[in-house]
């Protein structure tokens, strides 16, 4: 991801409105797993990113393509934002 100094002349408030967003779709998580009861912590956060880096480095770079295209166009058909709906 870059920084807000690389983005270029003009492009600091789509890169501060995307960071906005961001947080918030975070937020959003973060409560409703806290009322699913489940407790996000920064170590079971590392633990799975961990586990998630091992088996993507076990993936061909097709594999992984072809995952990241299909998350891509169900975001595409479901609107891209979601922070709208769980308003």
């Amino acid at each position: 991801m870059q920084g807000l100094e690389q983005q270029g002349p003009g492009k600091a408030s789509a890169y501060v409105t995307g960071a906005v967003r961001a947080q918030r779709a975070w937020d959003q998580f973060r409560d409703e797993q806290a009322r699913r009861g489940v407790t996000l912590t920064l170590e079971g956060l590392a633990a799975a990113r961990a586990r998630r880096y091992a088996v993507q480095a076990e993936w061909p770079a097709e594999r992984f393509a072809a995952v990241r295209e299909r998350v891509r166009q169900h975001m595409e058909q479901a609107g891209g934002d979601q922070s709208a709906s769980a308003a």
